[in-house]
């Protein structure tokens, strides 16, 4: 079978977010069970090449906006396996790219829309040999619509992957025309543009073969009001051909060395070495940490605020780390300066995988009170640390956390109900057979990409027998 992974990036190549680790980590893992997996990506001018071998294959000729654009495809090795990477070079359209997930520049998503034009012609060069195409969030949204239009019944199958439905991809309905599609020749697109704009994740949803999002939870939530983004209708009339896999994580960017059978001496040697460097001054107590990308929308950030008056009177120390939404930066940096909180916190308004290490392996509890949450990594990476994670239990958390087994679970987000889980933590912590059973059993989780690939190969082989 052969499979392209078509996104917007892939780690270490070119890593904006959290979509860039699951392209660097997915098409590895398919490759051991014998999928001939290719992925595709823009070649913006921050991609790091400098480690590995990269040349020039071919020349694709890309019509778009009245005019045909050169774009040149280059070829690497994901690094540590035998997977390509194409990447296509164009510095009208991707010169821009690369720089942040999120530009917030209208002229982002007709970079997507020619990079989908792009890959179409790549396909074409290519001799259509792939079985699949598999898209990845918004930016490859038009995909599935320019394959129809440029290889009707003869194209490969399509599989298009949700990873955050709040982020969409909303354009001028001129970019319809700019891709080459005439407007009155397709349905959904006369449909989505009567509203004043064009809505790239509601095309690949609604183009697509079949649609697949990144836990079986966030899968089942995306089709309520609640969760659905506005897509909530549109996702329930497709709920036949839409399914959840839980992301994985690749253990090897994240070094331990304990185990079940050693944890206590070295989790607690971690710990002692992390507040002497932050400059907590309490050790005995249980320690809190949250790493993670600051947004109030998604991440639980006012109930975490609220609920950290209950932590310090109940005795524990906090650790923050994370950058993003500025004001809620200094909200949480104000906090230092207050004397109930000296000795006890330490934020840190930085990005830094090793100190994020450093934490998830001092820490007791680790806090993911998310508003949602399609997958989380956070939590998984904590379990592997030994540290347990308190998490709503919505997407991808809920799926990953057994409540007083690997982690702790609460459901209404709201402060009182995250204080009641602090509460249980704080029992937990005093209760050491209660403890070292839980600690246990989260070390023991396997969140690996071999599991999630297992399930992804079975979706694609249910695709292909369905399309025959």
């Amino acid at each position: 079978m052969k499979v392209l992974l078509a996104a917007s990036e892939v780690a270490p190549i070119i890593k904006l977010g959290g979509l860039g680790d699951v392209l660097g980590s997915l098409p590895k893992a398919l490759e051991k069970i014998g999928v001939d997996a290719d992925v595709i990506v823009p070649y913006y001018p921050s991609a790091k090449i400098e480690k590995i071998e990269i040349y020039k294959t071919i020349e694709l000729l890309v019509p778009f906006n009245g005019e045909v654009n050169q774009v040149d495809v280059y070829k690497a090795k994901l690094p540590g396996s035998n997977v390509d990477v194409l990447m296509l070079r164009s510095l009208k359209y991707f010169g821009i790219g690369g720089a942040s997930a999120f530009l917030n520049n209208p002229s982002e998503t007709e970079m997507y829309a020619f990079f989908a034009k792009a890959v179409v012609e790549y396909i074409k060069a290519s001799f259509n040999t792939y079985d699949i195409i598999h898209c990845h969030d918004w930016h490859t949204g038009l995909l599935t619509h320019l394959l129809k239009e440029e290889l009707g019944m003869e194209r490969p199958a399509t599989l298009f992957t949700i990873h955050n439905l709040f982020y969409q991809g909303k354009s001028n309905p001129v970019l319809v025309k700019e891709v080459g599609i005439a407007p009155g020749d397709h349905q959904l697109i006369d449909y989505d543009i009567s509203d004043g704009d064009l809505n790239l994740l509601y095309q690949g949803i609604t183009s697509s073969d079949f649609v697949s999002t990144v836990s079986e939870s966030y899968a089942k939530e995306i089709r309520t009001e609640e969760f659905g983004g506005g897509f909530a209708d549109t996702l329930e009339v497709r709920k036949d051909r839409l399914f959840g896999i839980i992301n994985g994580i690749d253990y090897s960017f994240f070094p331990r060395d304990f185990d079940e059978n050693n944890w206590k001496v070295k989790k607690q040697e971690y710990k002692k070495n992390l507040l002497n460097k932050l400059k907590i001054k309490s050790f005995d107590v249980p320690l809190f940490s949250f790493v993670s990308r600051l947004d109030p929308g998604q991440k639980g950030l006012d109930i975490m605020y609220i609920s950290l008056d209950h932590m310090m009177q109940k005795g524990g120390n906090f650790v923050l780390l994370g950058t993003g939404d500025k004001l809620w930066e200094q909200k949480f940096l104000d906090l230092q300066n207050e004397d109930k909180y000296k000795d006890k916190i330490s934020i840190n308004v930085a990005f830094s995988t090793q100190l994020a290490n450093e934490i998830y392996a001092a820490s007791d509890f680790f806090l993911v009170p998310s508003r949602y949450e399609p997958c989380g990594l956070t939590q998984m990476i904590a379990m592997h640390y030994g540290a347990l994670p308190i998490v709503r239990a919505v997407g991808g958390l809920k799926d990953s956390v057994k409540d007083r087994q690997n982690g702790i679970l609460f459901d209404k987000y709201s402060s009182l109900e995250l204080n009641k889980a602090l509460d249980s933590a704080f029992r937990i912590y005093n209760d050491k057979d209660v403890l070292d059973k839980m600690v246990i059993n989260a070390l023991k989780e396997d969140f690996s990409w071999d599991k999630s690939a297992e399930k992804y190969l079975d979706l694609y082989n249910k695709i292909l027998e369905v399309l025959e």
